[in-house]
């Protein structure tokens, strides 16, 4: 494929994913009459990221939303102030804090898992089962460069 091509589905795809960034946020964080719920999308990728590989450190934590410390240490002083996080010691190294989820908001955080995964099956109800079934392959494919990549 030609450089010009390439640049060019390079922006189609990046608007495409841009435009399905938005709508998720909007499906998800915003209610009717245009409400905000809450949480920030943020604060969603981070409880979402610990209830999907369990308790983690600060540090961890860091590395996986790539932000800086003290950005994450704040937004865990939120989220626990607001009871979705709990910080407990770590019991095999005292020095450091777990955070993970709050035993009475995991069903909360079941609703949010929920809703976003009837959001892809809406998505792919109103593209058709044959784009559905490419999307996901594509998705597929994406997922294993993205994981080679990063295995690098």
């Amino acid at each position: 494929m030609q450089y010009e091509k390439r640049v060019e589905l390079a922006r189609r795809i990046g608007a495409a994913e841009h435009l399905f960034h938005r709508h998720r946020i909007r499906k998800l964080l915003v209610g009717p009459g245009g409400c905000t719920h809450a949480l920030t999308p943020a604060q969603v990728h981070m409880v979402m990221s610990i209830h999907e590989r369990g308790s983690m450190t600060i540090k961890q934590l860091t590395q996986v939303l790539c932000v800086k410390p003290p950005a994450a240490s704040a937004m865990v002083d939120r989220l626990v102030e607001m009871g979705l996080l709990t910080r407990v010691e770590n019991p095999s190294d005292r020095r450091e804090v777990l955070v993970g989820i709050s035993p009475d908001e995991e069903a909360h955080i079941q609703e949010i898992e929920r809703n976003y995964l009837q959001l892809i099956i809406d998505l792919c109800e109103k593209m058709g089962d044959d784009h559905a079934e490419r999307w996901g392959i594509l998705c597929d494919r994406l997922q294993e460069v993205l994981e080679e990549e990063s295995s690098d």
